[in-house]
């Protein structure tokens, strides 16, 4: 398939970024942010198989995710990019930064953490809700995540639209997910941007953060988004500005 690209094709280096969306989405959720981001970026957007317009693969889960999106960069020739991933694909984006401490120049994880939080009372729920009652779960997983009505239908499609399988084992294998160990290890600079949803009390944002799992990482900044958990839909002008910014920061 041809890969997702845009802006002038002599940019490289820390010029480039990889956009990853999350579980149920596409690469389509960051159209609105490719005019802003290409003024000063080569932009890339990296597709989960069975997500969009990208064909579904056997077995995914995070590690394969990972694997992809090396292929991706490797393929297409992206060197020292910024990854910027949302919910799971901050995950994938962390996951693969910390494997590729020389090939990654930034990192931006937005609603994202290095842990998965989930309990094993709610893990086990999550995989009988997901065998017996898929679309009652999947509808009412991301019904809340936009305070605005066309956003919440028009994620809502996406990821009824979304490969059953994928979805399911993507999420399934996002439980034993925890990196709060090697994040304490790294120096790369990472942006976690938190919208209303996920940090309600953006005064305490540092609590918050340390109940995430990164307590123990040395180089991250937080920025508050007050948004639901799609921001790129919600205000992609303010995302491409916060994460510019980020990009040229020291």
């Amino acid at each position: 398939e041809p890969p997702l690209t845009f802006g002038d094709p002599d940019l490289s280096g820390s010029n480039e970024i990889v956009l990853i969306h999350g579980l149920g989405s596409s690469a389509d959720v960051w159209d609105a942010m490719i005019s802003p981001l290409k003024l000063g970026l080569k932009v890339w957007a990296f597709e989960f198989p069975g997500h969009g317009r990208t064909q579904p693969v056997a077995n995914p889960t995070l590690e394969t995710l990972v694997d992809r999106l090396g292929d991706f960069m490797h393929q297409h020739g992206i060197r020292n990019p910024i990854l910027v991933g949302h919910g799971m694909g901050g995950m994938v984006a962390l996951q693969y930064a910390l494997e590729n401490p020389a090939g990654v120049y930034k990192l931006v994880m937005i609603d994202s953490a290095p842990i998965q939080l989930a309990s094993a009372e709610q893990k086990l729920s999550v995989a009988k809700d997901l065998a017996e009652r898929y679309d009652e779960f999947v509808a009412a997983y991301f019904l809340n995540m936009s305070p605005r009505q066309d956003i919440t239908d028009r994620i809502l499609d996406q990821a009824m639209r979304t490969h059953q399988a994928t979805f399911t084992q993507l999420l399934l294998s996002s439980f034993d997910f925890d990196l709060t160990e090697e994040l304490s290890c790294q120096s790369l600079p990472i942006l976690v941007g938190g919208s209303s949803m996920m940090f309600p009390d953006p005064d305490n944002a540092q609590l918050q953060m340390d109940q995430m799992g990164f307590e123990n990482a040395r180089t991250v900044s937080f920025k508050s988004m007050p948004t639901g958990h799609f921001v790129m839909l919600e205000q992609p002008g303010y995302l491409a500005s916060v994460i510019l910014a980020f990009a040229v920061s020291n």
